[in-house]
C-alpha cells in the first residue's frame, strides 16, 4: 500500500476515533450517535434519529471499519447496515403489552431481516404471573447460497413471583409448516446465585432431547 493510501486510512480511522469522545456523544434526544472502539484500529458507529410519534420510532445505520498494523483495510471489519424499529408499549392496570416492528438490511451482502413481535404480560392472581409472545421473522438471503426463510414463534410462560419458579412452552414453525419444533423449560432458584433449570426439545416425539443444569454465579 502506498504512502498516500496509508495516510487516507489513518485519517479515516482517526476521524472515527475522534468522534468517540464522550462530549460528542451527548446529542439531542432525537439524535442517535453511539461510536465505539471494538478492537485496536477497528471502530463501529451507530448513527440515527428518533421520531416524535405515538410509537417509539427510530432508524439509522451501523458503520464499521478496521485496519491492520500495515495500514491495509480489513474486509472482515466492514459494516454498513441500515436498520429501523417501531415499538409501542402499553400499560393498563396489571397488564403490559408490547408491539414491535424491526427491519435490518446489510447493504454489503444484500441480506435483510424483518421481525414482527407482539407480547403481553399480566398478573393472573397474587401468586401467578403469565406472559405470552408471538413473533414472525422473515429472512432474505440476498446473494448468499442459503435460502430465504420464514419463522413463526409463539411462547407462553407461567411464573410464581415469590418463589421464582417459571414454566415456559414455545413452538416454532419454519417455512410455512415445513418444519416444526417445540420446547418446554423449567427454572427454579435454589439459593442466592444458585439456579436449577431443565429444558426439553420436542417432548411430543420419541426422540426428545433434554438438558438439565445447575448454575452458580459468583460476583466480584
Amino acid at each position: 500500500m502506498g504512502f498516500k493510501s496509508k495516510r487516507v486510512l489513518r485519517g479515516v480511522l482517526g476521524l472515527l476515533a475522534s468522534v468517540s469522545l464522550p462530549q460528542l456523544s451527548k446529542a439531542s434526544d432525537l439524535m442517535i450517535w453511539s461510536p465505539v472502539k471494538v478492537a485496536p484500529r477497528t471502530y463501529k458507529t451507530t448513527v440515527g434519529f428518533r421520531l416524535p410519534m405515538a410509537w417509539d420510532v427510530s432508524a439509522g445505520m451501523d458503520l464499521g471499519l478496521g485496519g491492520a498494523a500495515s495500514g491495509a483495510l480489513l474486509r472482515s471489519s466492514s459494516l454498513a447496515t441500515l436498520w429501523g424499529t417501531a415499538v409501542d408499549d402499553t400499560t393498563h392496570f396489571s397488564t403490559v403489552s408490547r408491539r414491535e416492528v424491526a427491519l435490518r438490511v446489510d447493504t454489503l451482502s444484500g441480506t435483510g431481516t424483518l421481525c414482527l413481535e407482539r407480547s403481553r404480560k399480566w398478573m393472573v392472581s397474587e401468586d401467578l404471573d403469565m406472559s405470552m409472545s408471538r413473533s414472525l421473522n422473515v429472512n432474505y438471503a440476498g446473494s448468499r447460497s442459503t435460502e430465504n426463510s420464514i419463522r413463526a414463534t409463539q411462547a407462553f410462560t407461567f411464573a410464581v413471583p415469590w418463589t421464582g419458579t417459571s414454566i415456559s412452552a414455545s413452538g416454532n414453525v419454519t417455512d410455512v409448516g415445513n418444519s416444526f419444533s417445540s420446547t418446554v423449560s423449567f427454572q427454579q432458584p435454589l439459593a442466592p446465585n444458585l439456579n436449577f433449570s431443565a429444558s426439553f426439545v420436542d417432548p411430543q416425539t420419541l426422540t426428545a432431547d433434554g438438558n438439565v443444569r445447575v448454575d452458580y454465579r459468583v460476583k466480584w
